[in-house]
């Protein structure tokens, strides 16, 4: 299956689709129609109908042609100039909008060299630049290595890896992105993104493969009650059993618990108590564990207020609420077990980073302090948006801080010397310097 697409197999998905509209949903009847239009490409038709199989069309017709190429990618394990040829095809023989989709079937600016096969290489997907995000979390993968995602005002992202400039790949598209929430878990079992959504909590499988990130099929996880929605905050926690445990929330007033239990168990879901007064409403969430049996959830609320409670991992439970009384008004914080102590860690809104040991608090003896910020965070404009992660089980590994703000988005690792935290160099992870 050597040489280039044909742009003749592409004219002859047009063809068909304008015979019988009804072969975009019918993969294998496409086939056989391609196969009697273009016999000589039977590369391109079997492409073709993938894209069908792949759900290609529905994508398009919504408007998302890089989320088409990365199912292909991902899904399908196709090439990323064969799954560009194919959502172009499909573009072209749908009638939508596509800026780049005639050059990538006539070759005018996508030179396509030769191909042992459509599935033989491990060429990264769709790499996008997401834009300034409203929502940020970091995670550490089992070698150690940070993982990123984040809401922007152009979808839901992730990337592996700190150097992420020009790597960055689409997970979602949502509506009313400043409403939404992201989280990462990564500790046992499939390591996974999730997501709120107009309709619920919706979740896909992350792996690596040969250098490249690959998403599984989203899956709604949990829906939303019914004339409601999943807001923000949301955070998720993952057992050491491999359950997996999603606080959310639709009206940032109460917390909803939804269990996805290991084993093929199912899905339960429930209210959980939050620690909300009257009026008052959620700003922030995020939890860490703390051993096998215990874990920490942080709240923060638009009072200002932040609290913190032990999450028993056997009973799923929260215990009692802990007003961590931070010195100053906070416009982020976030939670990492860093060096066998769990830390809150919080930015102001003068950009000044603080932490605090939250079981020595908890206790009556931790002092909130200072981490020295790195010059190039402190130069630029004070960041709005924090996120804070450890690899739990690790203490040999550094912890990780992610910052966003007008200036630009940063992440550093994070080291314990008693209780300060140090801040090691940062990497800008929109420009990669």
């Amino acid at each position: 299956m050597d040489g280039p697409f044909e742009p003749a197999t592409a004219a002859g998905l047009a063809e068909v689709l304008r015979l019988d509209p009804t072969l975009a949903a019918e993969p294998e009847r496409l086939r056989r129609a391609l196969a009697d239009l273009a016999p000589f490409d039977e590369r391109g038709g079997w492409l073709l109908a993938l894209g069908a199989a792949a759900g290609v069309p529905a994508l398009l017709d919504r408007g998302h042609p890089v989320e088409a190429r990365a199912r292909l990618s991902d899904l399908a394990a196709c090439r990323a100039d064969a799954a560009a040829w194919t959502v172009a095809a499909w573009t072209r023989a749908l009638d939508v909008e596509s800026p780049d989709g005639d050059a990538l079937l006539t070759g005018d600016e996508h030179e396509v060299g030769e191909l042992d096969s459509v599935t033989g290489g491990a060429e990264p997907g769709p790499a996008e630049q997401p834009g300034l995000p409203t929502a940020l979390r970091v995670a550490l993968g089992p070698d150690g290595r940070p993982v990123l995602a984040a809401v922007t005002m152009q979808g839901v992202f992730v990337v592996d890896g700190v150097q992420a400039y020009g790597r960055w790949r689409r997970v979602a598209t949502v509506r009313g992105p400043l409403s939404r929430d992201i989280a990462l878990a990564l500790e046992t079992g499939p390591a996974r993104v999730l997501w709120t959504d107009h309709d619920g909590v919706r979740v896909r499988t992350l792996r690596g493969d040969r250098g490249r990130l690959v998403l599984g099929e989203p899956r709604l996880l949990a829906v939303s009650p019914d004339g409601e929605q999943a807001r923000y905050p949301m955070t998720a926690l993952t057992h050491p059993d491999g359950d997996l445990s999603v606080l959310w929330t639709s009206d940032r007033l109460s917390l909803t618990l939804t269990e996805d239990h290991a084993w093929g168990t199912g899905t339960r879901t429930t209210p959980a108590p939050g620690p909300c007064a009257d009026g008052e409403r959620l700003d922030g969430l995020d939890w860490c564990l703390e051993t096998e049996r215990t874990g920490w959830l942080l709240c923060r609320t638009d009072r200002g207020r932040l609290l913190a409670t032990r999450w028993d991992m056997t009973l799923n439970e929260a215990g009692q609420w802990h007003d961590l009384r931070p010195p100053v008004t906070l416009v982020a914080a976030a939670l990492a077990g860093v060096g066998e102590a769990v830390f809150a860690v919080a930015v102001t809104p003068h950009g000044d980073l603080l932490s605090l040991d939250v079981r020595a608090r908890v206790s009556g003896r931790g002092e909130w302090h200072s981490i020295d910020r790195p010059a190039q965070v402190s130069a630029a404009p004070a960041p709005r948006v924090l996120a804070a992660g450890a690899r739990y089980g690790r203490p040999d590994l550094p912890g990780w801080l992610a910052l966003s703000g007008p200036g630009g988005a940063w992440a550093m690792p994070v080291t314990r010397s008693g209780d300060i935290l140090q801040c090691g160099a940062p990497a800008n992870i929109w420009t990669g310097e």
